[in-house]
């Protein structure tokens, strides 16, 4: 039995069209209380919000480790890293969404965290065991710098949305000074 105005079938609804990656919008979704159900449909809709996550973090892999494997040269596979972060935003925004109980949410955050951390140590380790495998150590030492400078765990080490991972702040100062010279025809003070 589901208490009527609970929110279990918003929290439903949603998680059906997220899970099958549809474009949907989480701001909306009402809290989450516990004691708001009885026991039976409590574990139910954990069970519904644990089961999307991982249904949406498998087709991230998914798609990371085809992009990675169609990728014809480092910097194809150091963009396919960067953009595959940008997917992790909508999936740690739902496993920490603000209605969730906060016990719930630190749960579900450790738990993507952790699938992250052991996707980027497997990444790793694939080419270390190809230098095993008697690779080009100049291509797997270029794999490695390209799995360490574009790291996929940094939005589990980062709070912050991340954009599209090429654009810039405007409004950031810039990094470096060009200096010119005085014009020729005007003495020096």
């Amino acid at each position: 039995m589901v208490v009527k105005g609970s929110g279990y079938q918003e929290w439903a609804t949603f998680l059906e069209q997220w899970r099958a990656g549809r474009p949907v919008d989480s701001r909306t979704l009402p809290p989450l209380a516990e004691q708001d159900y009885p026991g039976d449909s409590w574990v139910r809709l954990v069970r519904r919000i644990t089961e999307a996550l991982q249904d949406r973090l498998q087709a991230w892999v998914d798609a990371l480790v085809r992009a990675v494997a169609e990728a014809r040269d480092e910097f194809e596979v150091g963009r396919a890293l960067t953009q595959a972060r940008q997917g992790l935003v909508t999936i740690r925004g739902v496993a920490g969404h603000p209605g969730l109980p906060e016990a719930l949410s630190r749960q579900l955050r450790d738990a993507v965290d952790e699938q992250i951390r052991s996707l980027q140590q497997a990444l790793a380790d694939g080419a270390e065991a190809a230098r095993r495998d008697s690779a080009d150590d100049r291509l797997i030492q270029a794999r490695l710098r390209t799995i360490r400078d574009n790291p996929i765990d940094v939005t589990s080490r980062s709070a912050c949305a991340l954009g599209d991972g090429w654009a810039t702040d405007p409004n950031r100062p810039t990094r470096r000074r060009i200096m010119t010279s005085p014009a020729p025809d005007r003495p020096e003070d």
